[in-house]
């Protein structure tokens, strides 16, 4: 489901043009029943009772292989956010002092900060390379990757333009280097471009529901590829094997699951997955690919119209390493980042992209034709 069929479930959508999904997909009224729904009726029949919570839990393992199925080579984990998924990874590594990492200049702030913690942890390196430069990310990469370069972390979609990096590209240099493994950020991806961690050599990929995919927030998973996950100390032991706390004078436990589940531990709104798996119902109607391509239509259609307009501008790639999403920037001469408010007061939502003079407008499958003619037509006036 997707453009005016899809629109029609979205009050924030109806009522407005909403160009931020990028930020907080709008949830389909759908998919907000569906999550409600699931949690009442779980919470009527007594959640505490072991065969109710074991199989809300089991749901979420059931969503697990749906999305298992759309990325093969690894294991899946259903997390809370994108943040919880990239701790898992970042304290999962086995990290000494004088390591380094590689990550570029437009990560967003929950990579930022989980790198701070970890450097601060591990005495670590980190080395930033820069994807506005002209000279590429490929030569940046090679250039800083060495024996003692543990970890490369990146964003396959840049939050900040919207471009998507040659993540395929970096995996092959890294590859050269035993010790190192590839972290991607897919928060803008999954929903926006076709997503298969396996075909770009990711070693971990992490990815959230709350964006693009329009399910209720409070939902994301890591994709962790079969031969990493003893990289991972992270994991929990199998709950059967927790027996007692004096088996622990003898050694750690060291029996896990050969499902994602070992990093799933702790008690949640299990019966709430119901609602990403009726957004992700709307996305495998007409495939992945289809969707991918309708939103690129439409950001290709407002690019064209938005660069006729004096004053305004849309942020190209620097080298062909990139490619364009349905995520893009726009810069205005004369308000900036103050274009936001602007299109606020007019009831077209984006976001303030203050770094790139403008805004980030994110079309995602709920927009339509009828949202860029809103747009160009706002801009116009200015």
């Amino acid at each position: 489901m997707y453009g005016y069929d899809l629109k029609l479930l979205i009050p924030a959508a109806t009522n407005r043009t909403y160009l931020n999904a990028g930020t907080l997909g709008p949830t389909p009224g759908t998919a907000l029943a569906a999550a409600a729904a699931g949690e009442l009726e779980w919470i009527e029949a007594g959640p505490g009772q072991h065969n109710h919570y074991v199989n809300a839990k089991d749901g979420v393992r059931r969503f697990a292989g749906r999305v298992e199925s759309r990325m093969p080579g690894g294991v899946v984990s259903i997390t809370e956010n994108n943040s919880e998924s990239l701790l898992r990874v970042f304290w999962g590594l086995r990290f000494e002092a004088g390591d380094e990492i590689i990550t570029t200049d437009q990560e967003h702030g929950a990579v930022l900060l989980a790198l701070s913690s970890v450097m601060r942890r591990f005495d670590l390196t980190v080395h930033v390379v820069h994807v506005d430069s002209p000279g590429g990310l490929l030569a940046q990469v090679k250039e800083k990757l060495n024996g003692r370069t543990r970890l490369v972390v990146m964003s396959h979609v840049s939050c900040i333009t919207g471009w998507q990096l040659p993540i395929r590209g970096v995996s092959e240099l890294v590859s050269g280097w035993p010790d190192c493994r590839l972290l991607v950020d897919g928060a803008q991806a999954l929903g926006n471009v076709v997503v298969d961690p396996e075909a770009l050599g990711a070693d971990f990929y992490v990815f959230c529901g709350h964006k693009w995919m329009m399910a209720p927030p409070g939902w994301a998973g890591l994709w962790v590829k079969r031969e990493r996950r003893s990289d991972l100390y992270t994991r929990w032991p199998l709950e059967d094997f927790q027996s007692g706390a004096d088996l622990l004078e003898e050694g750690p436990f060291l029996q896990y699951s050969e499902s994602g589940d070992d990093l799933e531990y702790g008690t949640r709104a299990w019966p709430r997955i119901a609602g990403w798996s009726i957004t992700w119902d709307y996305f495998e109607e007409e495939g992945f690919h289809y969707h991918a391509q309708y939103q690129r239509g439409l950001a290709d259609q407002a690019k064209e119209r938005i660069q006729a307009i004096k004053g305004f501008s849309v942020d190209d790639p620097p080298s062909s390493e990139y490619q364009r999403t349905a995520l893009m920037t726009v810069a205005s001469e004369q308000l900036g980042s103050g274009l936001y408010e602007w299109l606020l007061e007019r009831d077209i939502v984006a976001k303030a992209a203050p770094a790139r003079y403008g805004i980030r407008i994110s079309w995602a499958a709920f927009n339509t034709s009828d949202d860029v003619e809103r747009l160009v037509a706002a801009l116009a006036t200015v």
